[in-house]
């Protein structure tokens, strides 16, 4: 019942969405074209309910904007602590690929069978 509720809630600001914005298309089109236009009256300008409607209508789509946002920002949070995971994971897994007793321990610089082993930090790039 809730999606059926949600899905037309969404449905009705759409089309309320899309209402405003082809008038608002409808009446730049006109402007643009040089036509005399009574904006304020079109737009409902002095009308309290119109105004009311708008105002309703614009924060509906700033509320909607934001969730997308949001949700962008998760996502690509999520990514970034995989693969900070993975990094991580393989870290680990290289770690206790070395000989017993010897994962703690830096490599000898007299150790003629020693690499060079770089050490650096990871951290996320958020940005």
């Amino acid at each position: 019942m809730q999606m059926i509720a949600l899905r037309n809630e969404f449905t009705a600001f759409s089309r309320r969405a899309d209402a405003k914005i082809a008038l608002l298309k409808d009446v730049i089109e006109r402007v643009q074209k040089g036509e005399e236009v009574d904006v304020k009256g079109l737009l409902g300008t002095g009308d309290p309910e119109k105004e009311k409607e708008w105002e309703q209508v614009i924060q509906e789509i700033e509320e909607e904007d934001r969730l997308w946002q949001n949700k962008a920002r998760r996502r690509q949070q999520k990514e970034v602590s995989k693969r900070a995971e993975s990094k991580e994971e393989k870290n680990v897994s290289d770690s206790e690929a070395l000989p017993a007793g010897k994962a703690d321990q830096p490599l000898s610089t007299h150790d003629e069978k020693a690499t060079p082993i770089t050490i650096r930090k990871v951290t996320p790039n958020f940005y």
